[in-house]
């Protein structure tokens, strides 16, 4: 009688298992029925996080107009993050564009689930550091509803705006035409959280057309920039009588070609564009959503091309902090209904799975000290040949995106000699993913700290530099090793101040040197190790604790740990399966 009340029990403590585990699981999945409010988003994405400790984190990155937090999900399982490439997709920076917002939902979904299952997602989330932040604008998706399909994708119908009324993706400074647009909440928030994490790339999520969009937005001589400068001198408040008094007043003949307004990196956001929309089933038809509309010759445009504005997002992204972002229109419907919302997804997934895996082209490395080996930080880093520039992180990094091809690198810092050095990017097998080329660079200290003119496309005091964390520039920062000096934050694993924390080791195999032509001298590189941890700061505002992420079991006012909760409720739960069992048996 008691070895069958202990197999009893033993069944079904099992039987309870498994029906805890499917059912915490399920709770944390989404369907394609439905669009997620900013409460039904923030209750799944702590949910997933839970489930997947070790490959995610939850934070925020601010909040919205009306106090909504701007969730960001981050997915790795590297171990060392030195040298890892930091990616973000951003959705929703228009209210009423939220088919970005739920791929993105169900891209976290994807990627954590197939982890284990998958070689390349498994080998994604060892080599890069992916961001991925569903919902940009959630006041504004939350004024908005779906629109009947199909339609031009050009119907304003919701709130494209946040809450006080502003177009986000004109609220950035902008690099050819200053405005005086306030910054907007949600745009302060992406600019610091641009600065605290040396993104490489990055995906902007619209709709309302079908194609890959790239830089420049803007352009020296765009039509806003004109229409800006008119209407100071005749105050015309109607934008629409306006553009007919310049249209009439000037030599106006719309050819895209003309109007293009191209980076120094033309080649790159090109491929990375066309690429993308090869590989979904019909944007690289070109087609328009409107038959007498415009229509995009492989599915991609040069963003001033199509239409010029102010303030994109896009261009501050790549002027500022030399992140490589292009603008996806994803469906001609702005805000269909959501029986669409699978279809979308299947024809955005392999294009995004695919463009992720470009933050490993071109090539990679870290700048040093050629006497000390310490690492040199807000280095300039540069090719011969283009005006634009990176700096390096904190701890020397840098990231250059780069086709195929052979490039003299150009690196310099104050305080040492300029160095150029010969890099052959070679040629990557269609049928192979890219693998960045390894170029570290040894710099020799001059007796006086002085550095030549820059060559930038926005002058230096212009340019980002806030990688190199300095005491009056406190900003969290993501994943980055910082020392005391650099920052003071409050750590999530520890609760202890950064002064506490040792710098971290340089990987060797990341120091490991490449075979590259150096045209100013051909010394041997050495490099020092460094000791210490790496952790983990989840909160980017300056000097201010971790924000509080409740569990699905706190949040109505039980503040027991959940895996706690979870113990009790299963010991709660045990006599009665035990019942089921025996009475089964």
């Amino acid at each position: 009688m008691i070895m069958n009340t202990v197999k009893a029990l033993q069944s079904s403590a099992i039987v309870l298992a498994i029906v805890f585990v499917a059912s915490s699981a399920s709770h944390s999945r989404i369907g394609f029925d439905k669009y997620h409010n900013h409460k039904e988003m923030t209750q799944y994405l702590i949910e997933i996080t839970e489930e997947f400790p070790n490959i995610s984190s939850l934070y925020s990155i601010g909040n919205s107009v009306l106090k909504r937090e701007l969730w960001a999900v981050k997915l790795t399982t590297a171990t060392e993050l030195l040298g890892v490439p930091n990616i973000k997709i951003v959705g929703n920076i228009h209210g009423n564009e939220p088919v970005g917002r739920e791929i993105i939902l169900h891209l976290i979904q994807y990627l954590l689930d197939n982890n284990s299952k998958n070689e390349a997602i498994k080998n994604l989330l060892q080599t890069t550091v992916i961001h991925l932040l569903p919902s940009m604008n959630p006041d504004g998706f939350e004024m908005s509803r779906p629109l009947p399909c199909p339609n031009d994708g050009m119907h304003f119908s919701g709130s494209r705006n946040n809450a006080n009324t502003y177009d986000l993706n004109r609220n950035f400074p902008d690099k050819f035409n200053p405005h005086t647009n306030p910054l907007q909440p949600e745009t302060k928030a992406m600019i610091e959280w641009l600065k605290s994490v040396p993104f490489v790339m990055s995906l902007s999520l619209h709709g309302g057309a079908l194609v890959a969009n790239f830089p420049y937005d803007g352009s020296p001589d765009s039509i806003p920039g004109k229409l800006q400068k008119l209407n100071e001198t005749l105050k015309i408040v109607d934008v629409f009588e306006l553009y007919e008094i310049f249209r009439n007043g000037s030599n106006f003949n719309y050819d895209s070609k003309d109007w293009e307004s191209l980076t120094p990196d033309d080649d790159v956001f090109r491929f990375l564009a066309k690429q993308y929309a090869d590989l979904h089933p019909t944007m690289h038809n070109g087609l328009s959503c409107e038959e007498d509309y415009l229509k995009f010759k492989d599915g991609i445009t040069n963003g001033a091309a199509w239409y010029q504005i102010i303030g994109s997002m896009q261009d501050y992204n790549y002027v500022w902090h030399g992140c490589m972002e292009i603008t996806l229109e994803m469906s001609c419907c702005k805000y269909p209904p959501a029986t669409l919302l699978e279809p979308h997804w299947k024809d955005h997934l392999k294009p995004l799975l695919t463009w992720m895996r470009q933050a490993q082209r071109g090539i990679k490395g870290i700048v040093t000290n050629r006497i000390t080996g310490n690492p040199i930080p807000n280095a300039m880093v540069s090719l011969t040949d283009r005006e634009n520039y990176v700096n390096t992180t904190v701890n020397g990094e840098y990231w250059k995106i780069l086709l195929s091809g052979v490039y003299k690198l150009r690196v310099k810092a104050i305080g040492y000699h300029e160095k150029i050095v010969r890099v052959k990017v070679p040629e990557i097998p269609k049928d192979q993913d890219p693998q960045p080329q390894l170029v570290n660079i040894q710099l020799e200290p001059t007796k006086k700290r002085t550095i030549g003119d820059s060559s930038s496309t926005v002058s230096d005091n212009d340019h980002y530099n806030t990688y190199w964390v300095l005491d009056g520039d406190r900003h969290g920062a993501t994943d980055r090793l910082v020392t005391a000096a650099d920052m003071d934050v409050v750590l999530l694993d520890t609760g202890r101040p950064l002064d506490d924390v040792k710098k971290s080791s340089v990987d060797k195999h990341l120091l490991s040197e490449v075979d590259a032509e150096v045209e100013d001298d051909n010394e041997n590189d050495d490099y020092s190790d460094r000791n210490g941890k790496i952790y983990d700061i989840i909160r980017l505002q300056s000097m201010q604790p971790p924000l509080p992420v409740q569990s699905s079991s706190s949040r109505y006012g039980n503040h027991f740990p959940s895996h706690v909760t979870s113990v009790v409720t299963m010991l709660c739960l045990l006599p009665f399966s035990y019942f089921v069992v025996h009475v089964l048996s």
